[in-house]
């Protein structure tokens, strides 16, 4: 049978946790400065992001006592195994990244200085780690070619699973951004929300020419043709998830508008998990007659529970961590 729904939410963060490497290489790799202010946001978000996902992926588990196992027995060969280690090793470097701010707060300007120093190497293993891991889960699903509806999969699954992991950073980092500026009473910068924006229009027009010319590819667009629950789940996710959200952020009058600012990312965000679900889920066949899937109490609750902890954990360490006035001080300066 397919898989939980802890994968499926597991998958989703790992992507929405990818504000983290897509606003770290914009400015520390491509030195855009311009978008300082929204990346300690994208940080905390993204490092609470993996620690929920750990969290879900040990109850996954079928004995979550032996969690430690991928450290001690080596696969080389197994996508898990290096999904594992990456993940791993990626989250101990957005300790790093959002170390500077906790050691402010803590008065050890030495040892803050010091980590300054090293972001840079720090955030181009943190963006190899993190491209390596993201792209990988696509690579999961390519022995199931017989498993997974024609409609999703394609020999290029781990280049739409990196490309709509970009798409989603940049959208949780205006989400993030956003709430920032209002959890700690500042002025947001349109400059930051706009120039994200087009980013997204920028990253879903590659997706959609990606999305589509598998498609083709596979020889798969006759399949629209049964206008059964698949393709209206293809329609919710490519139009409403991608191609809605890059026209309406494609027009500038519209980019502008506050309420589109939220909608538009938040319809990517959207679009994003409902892909991983349809993948991890609803697009697979089951080899067994008649088996059905229904979520039990304790998992809805055990996910609601450990996705609202660590909304409630990034909202405290915005208020007590993040400078919004440093941040855009730094942009000005840069």
């Amino acid at each position: 049978t397919s898989w939980g729904i802890w994968i499926g939410f597991d998958f989703g963060m790992i992507a929405f946790s990818g504000t983290a490497f897509t606003l770290a290489a914009v400015v520390h790799i491509f030195h855009l400065h311009q978008f300082h202010a929204a990346l300690r946001p994208a940080l905390l978000a993204g490092l609470l992001g993996y620690v929920a996902v750990l969290l879900l992926l040990v109850l996954d588990l079928g004995r979550p006592d032996r969690f430690y196992n991928f450290l001690l027995y080596f696969n080389l060969p197994s996508p898990l195994f290096e999904i594992s280690w990456c993940v791993l090793l990626y989250s101990t470097v957005l300790v790093v990244e959002v170390s500077p701010d906790m050691l402010e707060k803590l008065g050890w300007p030495r040892l803050r200085r010091f980590m300054l120093r090293i972001m840079a190497p720090v955030t181009v293993i943190g963006v190899t780690l993190s491209s390596l891991h993201q792209s990988t889960l696509g690579t999961l699903y390519l022995n199931m070619v017989h498993r997974i509806s024609p409609l999703w999969w394609t020999p290029i699954l781990p280049v739409l699973f990196f490309t709509s992991a970009i798409l989603a950073g940049l959208s949780m980092g205006i989400i993030a951004y956003r709430t920032t500026a209002r959890v700690k009473g500042a002025v947001e910068d349109s400059r930051v929300i706009t120039g994200l924006g087009i980013g997204v229009v920028g990253v879903g027009l590659l997706y959609l020419a990606l999305r589509v010319g598998a498609l083709v590819v596979n020889g798969s667009l006759a399949r629209l043709e049964l206008n059964d629950g698949l393709t209206m789940l293809l329609a919710l996710e490519v139009l409403g998830g991608v191609a809605l959200p890059v026209v309406l952020l494609a027009i500038p009058a519209l980019r502008r508008n506050s309420a589109i600012q939220w909608i538009a990312p938040a319809l990517v965000l959207a679009g994003v998990l409902l892909n991983r679900f349809t993948i991890t889920l609803w697009s697979q066949t089951s080899p067994i007659a008649g088996a059905q899937y229904v979520p039990s109490l304790m998992e809805w609750l055990t996910t609601s529970g450990i996705l609202s902890a660590a909304g409630l954990a990034w909202y405290v360490c915005v208020r007590w961590l993040v400078n919004f006035e440093e941040g855009h001080a730094q942009e000005s300066a840069n």
